[in-house]
């Protein structure tokens, strides 16, 4: 449970999000709409404008970060919209486009790695796509990165876990949106080949860990300050890989697993024996993450982000008709932060 402080930070941090995270994430995508709107392909101009209607609370949950009491000058902010909305963008045109080719997977992500590398030239990474003509899109989503990341003081000492992190990232998209027979073959192998069971995850928890972006932005709040201790790093990476990233993409998937059904999609929630269970395994690794962010001197913000996690998606409509025992005591184990997220951010949502 939070301690009384914990609680008043937490709330603080609520009210600077709703007060100024949140309008300023909206007036930045505000901008890429425009640059998408002038994409001459039709069905990438599509693809681009539905993942910023439908995916911009990614963009808003990632804010937090982006805070000004932890990024006082607005780099955090400045990378996270242009990399988040990249991803987004990459994960509407693979689930939704006309090639599961793996050879375009992975030159199309390589979007993400060329982001946040500096010195990286520009590519085609459409050379191998069906569609082609994004109007350079990406190219200025990826400059946007570049723009951002040049004004880190602490960026070398963060490049390497930041690296990581994208790498597992592409690793996963490439494998998820592949053929699908071959899809659950290629995650256990590869699950296997990063020595993922050190972690006592299951190979579509280790999955769901490597899907999340939240841990580039945790440490780019490192990379911030120039003061930063080295030995915070590690610290940071291990908290958000596995634990806060997994309970991450988990909820995620929670959330959409009728709709994943209905679709066809992979889905890392269906792979538990029951809905039991995956609430069971959820809580297990929010207590895992909670635990763990003790080890850093910020621990009471990380805390807040696991608990905000909870409310934050157990508030989502498409969950609200199953509210049952098992979801009302996953939302319950983040006490009543968890719960005040849940109760702002339906306020927050269409009905």
């Amino acid at each position: 449970m939070a301690t009384a402080r914990e609680f008043v930070r937490s709330w603080r941090w609520g009210k600077e999000y709703f007060r100024d995270v949140r309008p300023r994430v909206i007036e930045s995508l505000a901008e890429i709409r425009a640059w998408a709107e002038q994409i001459p392909h039709p069905a990438l101009r599509e693809q681009a404008l539905d993942s910023l209607t439908h995916k911009q609370f990614h963009c808003e949950g990632g804010g937090v970060f982006g805070a000004r009491s932890r990024d006082p000058e607005g780099h955090v902010m400045e990378f996270l919209i242009p990399y988040q909305t990249l991803c987004d963008y990459l994960d509407t045109v693979t689930d939704r486009g006309p090639s599961q080719d793996p050879d375009n997977l992975r030159w199309l992500h390589q979007s993400l790695l060329d982001a946040v590398a500096l010195d990286s030239p520009l590519r085609d990474y459409y050379a191998m796509h069906p569609h082609q003509e994004d109007g350079g899109y990406v190219a200025h989503l990826i400059r946007a990165c570049h723009k951002s990341l040049r004004q880190f003081p602490g960026y070398l000492g963060v490049e390497a876990a930041l690296n990581r992190l994208v790498g597992l990232y592409v690793d996963l998209q490439v494998f998820k949106h592949g053929p699908l027979e071959a899809r659950v073959p290629a995650l256990q192998t590869w699950f296997k080949r990063e020595g993922g069971d050190q972690y006592g995850l299951q190979w579509w928890e280790f999955a769901a860990a490597s899907g999340s972006t939240l841990g580039l932005f945790a440490l780019l709040n490192l990379a911030a300050s120039d003061r930063s201790s080295p030995s915070l790093v590690p610290l940071v990476q291990d908290l958000y890989f596995p634990w806060i990233g997994s309970l991450h993409i988990l909820l995620d998937y929670l959330i959409d697993r009728e709709e994943d059904l209905l679709g066809g999609d992979l889905n890392f929630v269906s792979y538990y024996q029951d809905y039991a269970t995956a609430i069971e395994r959820i809580q297990f690794i929010y207590r895992t993450a909670q635990r763990e962010a003790g080890r850093l001197p910020d621990a009471a913000f990380h805390r807040y982000v696991t608990r905000g996690l909870l409310g934050f998606y157990l508030s989502d409509q498409k969950i609200r008709h199953q509210i049952d025992r098992p979801t009302c005591g996953l939302l319950a184990s983040g006490g009543s932060i968890s719960i005040g997220v849940w109760l702002a951010a339906r306020m927050g949502r269409a009905p």
